[in-house]
């Protein structure tokens, strides 16, 4: 199995090329790019949360809550006042380290159902209502919010299954097929459950019709898709400086 350390490396390499790439296609613009950055690497660690006792999962938790404590405040910068915007910080953040992690601690079973292609869907489509009803992001900004965080998350459990792979000593772990699986092989329970959780959240998605609207054209034409990839990368880096300084002087 990955450590902690090679599952975040990856986790960040993926998620900023899948964000740069979505950026490089016009489908995010650049004041929501650093947003969808962190939910990538936060889908890129989160199948580790049904490991309860080991230190990764406890740093783990604190990555995910200070993560989504940043996503939610986010928004409100310039709406609200430091403080507040320090109380939601800091409510988001303790409800997600501790109150989270002792449900899950007591709930989950390590490389159990969360190693599954089925909570791949479940955290897509939670994160993808979330982005829609509570953050009141369109229809096409929640679903790719949901779809980065999905990527991160399938990363993670790929990477588990390819360490269960000793390539040098040519054998394969009893680990294998643990990680990157359709659903749990021992809890049916876990599944249906799961299951339940995926059509619920499937019914309150928002609609897809604006996958018609697609800018395929950049796609087709290679220079078209070189220039718009250049002009991204330097807009993503002149967002990224901008959003640091006024985080600095807001705090």
């Amino acid at each position: 199995m990955a450590n902690f350390q090679t599952h975040l490396n990856l986790g960040i390499v993926v998620s900023a090329t899948t964000t740069l790439a979505l950026h490089t296609a016009a489908l995010i613009n650049g004041s929501q790019t650093f947003s969808f950055f962190v939910l990538g690497v936060i889908g890129s660690l989160l199948p580790d949360i049904d490991s309860k006792t080991s230190k990764p999962t406890n740093i783990l938790f604190s990555l995910i809550g200070a993560g989504l404590a940043f996503v939610t405040t986010l928004p409100w910068f310039g709406q609200l006042s430091p403080l507040q915007l320090t109380l939601i910080w800091a409510g988001v953040y303790v409800l997600v380290r501790h109150g989270f992690f002792e449900i899950f601690a007591h709930l989950t079973v390590h490389r159990g159902i969360w190693h599954s292609l089925l909570a791949v869907a479940a955290v897509t489509l939670t994160i993808t209502n979330v982005a829609f009803w509570l953050w009141h992001e369109s229809a096409q900004a929640a679903w790719i919010a949901g779809f980065v965080t999905g990527i991160g998350y399938l990363t993670h459990l790929t990477l588990d299954e390819i360490y269960s792979v000793d390539l040098l000593n040519r054998r394969i772990k009893r680990s294998f097929g643990t990680a990157l699986k359709p659903f749990s092989y021992t809890d049916r329970w876990s599944n249906l459950l799961m299951l339940m959780i995926v059509v619920t959240l499937a019914w309150f998605t928002p609609p897809l019709t604006w996958l018609t609207t697609l800018p395929l054209h950049i796609v087709i034409d290679p220079a078209a898709l070189l220039d718009q990839f250049r002009t991204s990368s330097e807009q993503l880096w002149t967002q990224l400086l901008h959003w640091w300084q006024h985080f600095i002087r807001t705090f």
